[in-house]
């Protein structure tokens, strides 16, 4: 089986690995570089604990992926994705933030995500530099990050060492529909025929829609974030606080992020959004004040109405699917995703319901 993949972010370069190395024919088509948009402007937090339901299954289900990802590309590729595994830190500094804790610490994957309560003395031998007035902490240990960027990479090199074919710099400009099936994409000047075709375009998912006459609400959210110096270590766990989260890399780079905005696809770093980032770090950690801006940048998050992901096939085209809206988590949903997509599209049948997740949701809301 052909199958032509729209998307050189880290879901579409992830499903190209997944698909290649499993003796199918693939190419993707990706109008600039793999992880030059949302892929390459998020953190690579891997947080599998939210709000439950459906979702948070299947986050947990890419977490458990995740060690036995990173070393098959590493195998692979020879790319270090830097993955760390040292931990995220919560701090509680308000009644309501302690319930939320004890909330969390009953969750059934609890004891498999090493949850643990932090006194104040703990948390200053471990976290010294958290400012006076966070008085204690829940820690996670299955709380993990890495490059993001170098992941998406590493996806992309594995994928071309599989046999994929990457066509970047190209841009495709119609999906190919006729009588209710799909037989490929059109790019400037060519067509490439397939046999099935995955959109993973991220934010942009909705335009390739539009190009069958479809319509997919998919909408753009912004995020602006900052990188500052820590060497030596000013914090050394993922932190979450208030509208900020803290993020130490091997480089010696600490990551601010981030915001979320809606301003459609206006690019941009401003002063407002830096302001505040920097502000929040600072509350949490005020030693930060003084260290060095080494960078700013900025993404656009792919995001659907109802928060979730979409994945699965288009309801009355055959052979055409797709998986996109990842919103904040496409990183962390990657390696489950790509599996899924593999498996809906060369056996036809995934190993996880994707029901909930399935663009036909957004139709049926149409008809009611």
């Amino acid at each position: 089986m052909h199958v032509a993949i729209v998307g050189g972010g880290v879901i579409g370069c992830a499903a190209a690995w997944e698909m290649a190395r499993t003796g199918a024919r693939v190419t993707l088509v990706e109008r600039e570089a793999p992880a030059a948009e949302a892929s390459g402007a998020a953190a690579g937090i891997l947080s599998a604990l939210g709000s439950g339901g459906p979702y948070e299954a299947l986050a947990l289900a890419s977490w458990r992926l995740y060690p036995k990802v990173v070393a098959e590309l590493r195998e692979a590729t020879g790319l270090d994705v830097e993955y760390v595994a040292r931990g995220g830190i919560y701090p509680l500094a308000t009644a309501a933030e302690v319930r939320d804790a004890e909330r969390t610490a009953t969750h059934p994957a609890a004891a498999e995500m090493g949850i643990e309560a932090w006194d104040e003395a703990e948390l200053r031998k471990r976290e010294p530099a958290l400012a006076p007035s966070v008085r204690g902490a829940m820690f996670i240990a299955g709380e993990h990050w890495l490059h993001n960027e170098r992941l998406t990479l590493a996806y992309a090199h594995a994928a071309a060492g599989a046999g994929a074919t990457l066509r970047i710099g190209e841009r495709v400009t119609r999906v190919l529909v006729d009588h209710g099936r799909t037989s490929g994409v059109a790019l400037d000047g060519e067509t490439i025929r397939a046999d099935a075709v995955l959109l993973a375009a991220g934010a942009w998912t909705g335009e390739l829609a539009a190009t069958f006459g479809s319509t997919l609400p998919v909408q753009p959210r912004r995020g602006q974030m900052v990188a500052l110096t820590n060497v030596p270590p000013v914090v050394t766990h993922l932190v979450h606080g208030r509208g900020v989260y803290l993020v130490p890399r091997p480089s010696g780079e600490l990551l601010v992020g981030a915001t979320v905005e809606r301003v459609g696809f206006r690019r941009g770093v401003t002063a407002d959004g830096i302001t505040m980032l920097l502000g929040a770090a600072t509350a949490l950690v005020p030693a930060l004040g003084q260290a060095s801006l080494v960078r700013t940048w900025s993404g656009f998050r792919p995001w659907a109405p109802d928060s979730l992901p979409i994945l699965g096939p288009w309801p009355g085209i055959d052979n055409l699917y797709v998986a996109t809206a990842h919103f904040r988590n496409g990183i962390m949903m990657a390696p489950i995703t790509a599996k899924l997509m593999s498996e809906t599209i060369l056996a036809g049948a995934p190993s996880v319901d994707l029901g909930p997740f399935l663009p036909d949701r957004f139709f049926r809301a149409r008809k009611c």
